[in-house]
Formats: structure tokens, sequence, C-alpha cells
């Protein structure tokens, strides 16, 4: 491969999303799992029953706010028995609010206390419950826009997730936050249908453990922020096209994920047939496909994934204070563009079947700065990947170190590809050098 290295440069583009979180409600009405009194939600004594909150949500207007109030001796309500519909929108200054907490005062609801869950599937849920058909809890529908949607405890979702929104043609939700989720044993959380189109979207302080097809699945998703999730697949394992992926967006631009832990989703191959190669390990932290740009990804840690904690095939990747341990590969860069990872630390990514595990995979432009990668026996530092009718590939690193060990290499690469090093350290020693990989002629 010839001449001189490409310029690159990449800059962070984090959204500047269009989204109030200090608004109140002007009116409220109190839900409880059986209602109470009179029924007509003035105060907990004469709470509404959740069964009339499907038809009290379509007469939403905006400022109209919605508690559901739980008493833990009460036991939890069943999300697989029924659909709450969600259709009228707020406005810009005032929201419409759904939100979810344990009894407390006249008109309160307050964070819940120990593990109990709110919302609770009442058939018995396993990994392989979720490979069926089943319906998400709350149906937004419509484009209902100008929503927040707080402090749901729920254990035992679908695929089809708790929160779906529903739309079959190209349909625009605009101005959501979902916060303060917590849940267990989950198919998804959050889903989407193919013409759901999601703007200014924020998701924060939310918690899953338990998760195997994925925390949330965007269809296509603009100007979005995620911010303190700690998600938790546990090694679920859905087997076969059932794969985990915790966070996934197929098409959008100016996303910000920040603050988030990924953990434990891994997918094995079914074994092979006599005379056949073992497949391909699955399951990924965030993904990002090619019709995604401008995706940002700061103080995120991902570990003991079975394919990738960071699978980026977007265009212009910004990745910052972020860690890997464990993973196959610790952070994969697919496209071309002004793509930076900047003071990360990918460490002991691991080869699964005939995969070899690098801390950072990259097809595409790169420049790696002030960044620590480390790879043991049968893994590479930076990998990569040489793809028929595009450009090779570039990295370029500079500053951080790299270390390997027993048959660990630097780099490696299938076919025409450079990879640059200015001043890092590797296994100590400080290197400047041009890696030059040339396909090999057959």
């Amino acid at each position: 491969m010839a001449g001189s290295a490409r310029q690159l440069r990449a800059e962070a583009v984090v959204p500047t999303i269009q989204v109030t979180t200090a608004a109140k409600p002007k009116s409220v009405l109190m839900v409880t799992a059986t209602g109470a009194g009179d029924e007509d939600g003035r105060d907990w004594q004469n709470a509404m029953p959740i069964g009339a909150l499907s038809k009290a949500l379509g007469r939403a207007r905006p400022g109209s706010g919605y508690l559901i109030g739980f008493d833990p001796a009460s036991g939890p309500v069943a999300l697989d028995q029924g659909q709450i519909a969600l259709k009228a929108s707020g406005d810009e200054k005032s929201p419409v609010f759904v939100q979810a907490g344990q009894i407390a005062g006249k008109h309160e609801i307050a964070a819940a206390q120990g593990d109990l869950p709110f919302f609770k599937s009442a058939r018995t849920w396993s990994i392989q419950t979720v490979r069926r058909r089943g319906s998400s809890y709350f149906a937004i529908i419509n484009g209902a826009s100008h929503l927040r949607l707080s402090g749901f405890h729920v254990d035992g979702t679908p695929a089809d997730g708790f929160f779906k929104f529903r739309a079959k043609q190209a349909t625009t939700f605009d101005d959501v936050v979902i916060s303060g989720i917590e849940a267990r044993n989950v198919g998804r959380v959050i889903e989407t249908e193919r013409g759901a189109m999601l703007r200014n979207l924020l998701v924060s302080d939310c918690r899953a453990v338990g998760i195997v097809r994925g925390f949330a699945r965007f269809r296509d998703l603009a100007d979005a922020v995620f911010r303190d999730l700690e998600l938790d697949a546990a090694n679920m394992d859905g087997g076969g096209k059932h794969v985990c992926q915790l966070i996934a967006l197929a098409a959008g631009e100016n996303v910000l994920f920040e603050n988030i832990t990924l953990r434990n989703a891994l997918n094995e191959p079914p074994p092979p047939k006599q005379g056949k190669k073992p497949g391909y390990v699955q399951g990924d932290g965030i993904v990002c496909e090619r019709k995604t740009s401008n995706v940002t990804v700061r103080n995120c840690h991902a570990s003991n994934m079975g394919d990738g904690g960071f699978d980026l095939k977007s265009t212009n990747v910004t990745m910052e204070d972020c860690t890997t341990d464990s993973c196959k590969f610790g952070a994969r860069i697919w496209a071309a563009g002004n793509n930076v990872i900047r003071r990360c630390d990918f460490r002991n990514p691991v080869s699964r079947n005939d995969t070899m595990g690098a801390c950072i995979q990259a097809g595409g432009t790169l420049e790696i700065t002030d960044t620590k990668l480390q790879a043991g026996p049968g893994t590479v530092a930076v990998s990569l990947s040489y793809k028929k009718n595009q450009e090779p590939p570039l990295v370029v690193m500079r500053g951080g170190s790299i270390e390997t060990s027993g048959d660990g290499v630097v780099a490696r690469c299938n076919g025409d590809g450079v990879f640059e090093v200015h001043d890092v350290k590797i296994n100590g020693k400080p290197t400047t050098h041009r890696y030059v990989f040339e396909k090999k002629e057959e």
C-alpha cells in the first residue's frame, strides 16, 4: 500500500437535545392496581383503577400527569394481561407525565423500597418464553410526543418490550424522556416498530439485569442522549437468532452515550455439524449500524461480551474515557470518517472459536490518542479489516501504550492496510513506526 497517510481529524459532535426536564404536571390523577373509593383519581383514597388508564390517557392534555401508586403488600400488576395505549401528546412547555412509585402522602409517590417490582409477568418467565410472541405493556402510538415516563420497576418482559413505539409507516415521536427504570428478566425494555422515528430522546438513570435480546432497540433515532445506565445481560443466552445487543440503533445521527456500564452479553452458536467449523459467537454492548453518524461514547464500560463491547459502523465516531475488558472486540470502528478514540483502556480481548480477539478492530479511518491497549496470548491489539470496494483501513495512534504477552501481537491485517504509531510505548519502549500490510497475491 502506498504513500503518506491520509490526515485524520475527529471531533466529538455532542447532540443538543430539546428536552425540558424541570417541567411539572399541571394536574394529576392517582392510579392504583384495583382503584379505591369513587375511582375518579383525585387522591389515593379515590384512586382510578389501572384498567381505566388507557381511556384516561386518551383524554390527556398538555400538562396532564398520571401517578401509578403501589403498596408493596398488594403485589405487582400483571404486565402480560392487557396493554395500555398512550396516544396523546403534551407540548414543549407542558409534557404529559406517566410516573410510577410507592404511594406516599395524599397525592404523592416515592421511590420504591427494596427489590419488589411494580409490574411482573403473571406467567412464568424464562428465556424460552422470550422467543415466543408477546406484547409490550405500553403501546405508544400516533406519534405521541412530549412525554415523561419514569419510575417503572418491572420483572419479566417479552422481546416486544415494556414500552413500544408503534408505527408501521414513518411517524415521528418527539421530546421523550424515559428515566428511573429498574428491570430484571427482560426480553427488551424499549422497542420500536419499523416506522417509528424518535427525535430528542433522553434515557437516563436506568438499570436492568437479566437481558435476553437487549435493553433498547431503535430503528431511526436522532438527537438523543443515553446517560447513567447499568445493563447486565447476566449471560442469558437466547440461542440461535435471538442475539443480545444491549443497545441497538439501526439508523440516525447525533447520539451521545455517557456513563453506561454494559456486561455479560454472550450468545454461543449451536454445536457445528460434523466436518463444519464452529459458528460465530455473538453478544454486543452498544451497536450502531451503517446508517448512523455523529456518535459519541463517553465514560462507558463494557465487559464479557461475546462479540463487541462497542460495535460502531457509524460515520464520525468519538470515544472518550471508555474501557473494555474480556470482550472479543473492545471497539469496532467500521467506517471511513472523522473517527477518534481518546484516553481509553481496552484490555484482555478474547478469541472465540475461529475469530481472533482484538482490543480494536478498524475497517475505515481511525485516530487513537493517549489510549492503553493490552493483548494477551492468541489476540491482537489492533486488527485492521480490509474489505473489497472500499479504501484500505488507516489507523494512526499517538501516545498511550500497547502491551502484549505470550504470542499476542501489536497489529494484523487481512489485506491492505496501514497502522501508524507515534511515540507509543510498545511493551515499555517508546516507538514511532509505520506498519504497512499488503494483500497477499493468490
